[in-house]
Order: structure tokens, then C-alpha cells, then sequence
């Protein structure tokens, strides 16, 4: 088997250079879920196992048993220096002819193999794992209920009793305001989707404040008690559906970032702001993607897509998310699209 270097120091990005012998061969990629802090060390060496015999798999048919044996061996050191320390969620891994790379990722991803000439950190983190998360308010006339939908459940995380006024009333403002706070507490980054429903009456109101933004949506108003078979049948609803409703929340994203100014588009506007390692939620539309992938091999589309794959790579280490949306989502923004956690006002030239 090929002999690595010695031990190197662990990071987000972990590189090994290696020596290259024999004829040159092809790039192999992996996207496997890592999150120790939720998983015991014997359930992610399961993982880690099936990881490598998918990638034994795949390469059993095309590729000699020399190189085979190799690449697993590269797997294998690359797996004993995981850092079990990390609280990121899932791993890229990265085999090209001259070296080795372990990613950190902040966000879920499904298992998957890419062997290929050029394996990019693009494919396998557009098998990003998502899962339907979102929270679902109830409004009757005097009282509010937040759920959270996670790991397939729904989940109670805040109840408010509303009081009545000086003259004997119910204070409507001040239920709105005390819920928006809590959703404000609990979903500051805006990362979920928030569906409303209840009595008609109350969620108009709250529909018609500043408290509404555009990742809130109103589902059917329910009169009858929000009872469990009905909260049930909702969360199924919304999770048979998630696809439409994720675009929807990423449109909602879009306009609350332009509203606020915190929205880089162009290829050469978002390379700039990564240069500057600004964070936050890079969009990439799928068709913007392919065309990436074009460029790259052929040298047609732009000169900075080899700066701007480097800069995503940094983007991520850092601990970003990314996305791929579906075609047309971002058409009339240039195809890319960076939403700031913090504004950092980047123009081109």
C-alpha cells in the first residue's frame, strides 16, 4: 500500500500532499454525515464503513486492484484523523492525484460516491440533507402556540395566554408582539420556514402588522380546536410538499436580504465578498452550476470560475451553507446569489 506522510494537524480543512506514482487516475469524492456531538463514536464508524465499501463498490469494475487497494488505504488515514471534536454536521472528502482533503461541513448531506476526471466540492454538497424543518403558529382569540417540526415530529416550544386590557379586552398587539419575539428568539437567522394558522380573525391581524415578514405563510384558517390529529395531518401536509415550500422560503430570504441590503449578486460581486470572507447563504442556481462546471473544462463562460470554486471552498470551511436551487429560480439575479449575515456594501470594479 502507498505510505502517507506523517500525522497532520487537524482543522476544518485537513490536506495531506502525497507522492505521485504510477499512471495518473482519476478524482474520488465523498459526502458523508459526521456530527459527533449527536452520535456515538461506534454508529459513525458504522457510517464511515459503508462510506468505503460504497466507494469499493464503485470502483471495483473500472480500476485495478493496485489502485483500488491504495485509495482505501487513503480512505482509511483520512478516517483515523477525523476530528471527533467537531460540532459541524456532516464531511467532504476529496482524492485527487497530488493530494487529499477533508471538509467540515456546517449543514446535513446524503452518502454519496463521485468518481470522475474532476470531482468538485459542488456535487456533493448539493446532496445536502433537507430534512422538512419549520414552525407552525396557532392563533386563537387569546393565546398563541408555537410548534417545531424536527426529525419528523412536531414539538411544542412556546404557549402565550393573553390578558385582557384596562377596559376589559383582549390586547391583540401585545400577543403579537410577545410571539414575534419569541419566533425572533428562537429563528433569529431566519433559517425555518414559520406557516400561521387559527382563528381568522387573529391571524388577519397579525397578517396585517409589521411583525409579518416574508418567510411567514398562512396555511387555511382553522376554527375547530388545533387538536393532535389535526397538528398531525398539518405537519404531514407541509413535509409531503416541502420542495414547493422551500423555494417559496428561499424567494421570502431573497426579498427580506434586498430589503435590507444584505444581497450580493454576479459572479464578480460575490467572489469579491467571499475574498473579504464574508459570511452567510450562497444560492446557486442549477443551471448557473452546469454552466460552472462548462466553464471550467472548456474555458468559455468566465476566467474567475477556478477563483470563485476556491472562494466557495473557504466560504464553507468557515462554516456557511450553500444551495443549489432549482433552474430558474435565480435567473433574473445572475444565477448566484450571496445573502450577508452582515451587510458589507461590495460593487464592482
Amino acid at each position: 500500500m502507498q505510505t502517507l506522510l506523517p500525522e497532520y494537524k487537524l482543522a476544518n480543512t485537513v490536506k495531506v500532499k502525497l507522492t505521485k506514482a504510477g499512471n495518473a487516475f482519476p478524482s474520488i469524492g465523498l459526502a458523508i454525515p459526521f456530527q459527533p456531538c449527536m452520535q456515538d463514536k461506534a454508529a459513525i464508524q458504522t457510517q464511515l464503513r459503508h462510506a468505503a465499501d460504497a466507494a469499493q463498490t464503485k470502483m471495483k469494475d473500472s480500476y485495478d486492484e493496485v489502485w483500488i487497494n491504495n485509495t482505501l488505504a487513503r480512505l482509511e488515514k483520512l478516517f483515523s484523523k477525523l476530528n471527533y471534536n467537531s460540532h459541524r454536521k456532516s464531511i467532504s472528502l476529496i482524492l485527487t492525484p497530488d493530494e487529499d482533503k477533508v471538509i467540515y461541513l456546517n449543514f446535513p448531506v446524503k452518502p454519496v460516491t463521485y468518481i470522475n476526471e474532476h470531482v468538485s466540492l459542488l456535487d456533493l454538497t448539493a446532496n445536502a440533507d433537507r430534512e422538512p424543518e419549520f414552525y407552525l403558529l396557532f392563533f386563537r382569540e387569546n393565546n398563541a402556540t408555537l410548534y417545531e417540526h424536527y426529525n419528523t415530529k412536531l414539538h411544542r416550544v412556546y404557549i402565550k395566554n393573553q390578558g385582557l386590557d384596562l377596559n376589559g379586552k383582549i390586547d391583540p398587539a401585545g400577543l403579537f408582539k410577545q410571539v414575534s419575539q419569541t419566533i425572533k428568539l428562537l429563528n433569529g437567522n431566519h433559517e425555518k420556514p414559520v406557516f400561521i394558522t387559527g382563528s381568522p380573525n387573529v391571524v388577519e391581524l397579525f397578517c396585517n402588522t409589521p411583525y409579518y415578514s416574508n418567510i411567514f405563510f398562512t396555511l387555511l384558517y382553522e376554527l375547530a380546536p388545533f387538536c393532535e390529529e389535526k397538528r398531525k395531518s398539518l405537519s404531514k401536509e407541509i413535509a409531503n410538499h416541502w420542495d414547493y415550500w422551500y423555494s417559496k422560503f428561499i424567494t421570502g430570504r431573497i426579498l427580506m436580504a434586498q430589503k435590507a441590503n444584505c444581497l450580493l449578486n454576479s459572479v464578480e460581486v460575490v467572489i469579491k465578498a467571499l475574498s473579504h470572507s464574508t459570511d452567510g447563504w450562497l444560492l446557486l442556481d442549477k443551471n448557473f452550476k452546469r454552466q460552472l462546471y462548462k466553464s471550467r473544462r472548456m474555458n468559455a463562460l468566465f476566467n474567475s470560475s477556478d477563483e470563485l470554486m476556491n472562494q466557495i471552498e473557504s466560504f464553507l470551511t468557515r462554516g456557511n451553507s450553500i444551495e443549489i436551487t432549482e433552474t430558474g429560480l435565480l435567473k433574473n439575479l445572475g444565477g448566484i446569489v450571496l445573502l450577508q449575515n452582515n451587510p458589507c456594501y461590495f460593487t464592482e470594479g
